[in-house]
């Protein structure tokens, strides 16, 4: 086993200790976003961390929030057609940090 083989194993581990079990499906979230979620989730959010099942989601706008927050089963329907049912149980919308 390489040395770059064992660290892939160390984080894997690691991650897989903090509750993010499907960095595979995370990465490919964070990547292919604006392909994989519908409207109006690929143009008002980004995905943050998939940890559990619970997919942690920042909207783009404090106003967007509300829209996002309504529209969570086509986003789940959708992303079940992508990863399996269950990679995504749940979403939480976050609103944006406040601008300073």
């Amino acid at each position: 086993m390489s040395r770059l083989e064992s660290m892939g194993g160390l984080i894997a581990e690691a991650l897989q200790n903090l509750g993010i079990k499907r960095l595979d499906v995370m990465l490919k979230l964070v990547d292919e976003w604006e392909t994989l979620a519908p409207e109006p989730w690929c143009s008002h959010s980004s995905p943050l961390l998939l940890k559990g099942g619970e997919l942690l989601v920042e909207a783009r706008s404090p106003e967007a929030v509300r829209l996002l927050r309504y529209a969570v089963g086509d986003l789940i329907r959708a992303l079940d057609g992508q990863f399996g049912e269950g990679a995504v149980a749940t979403v939480r919308v976050q609103a944006p940090p406040p601008v300073r």
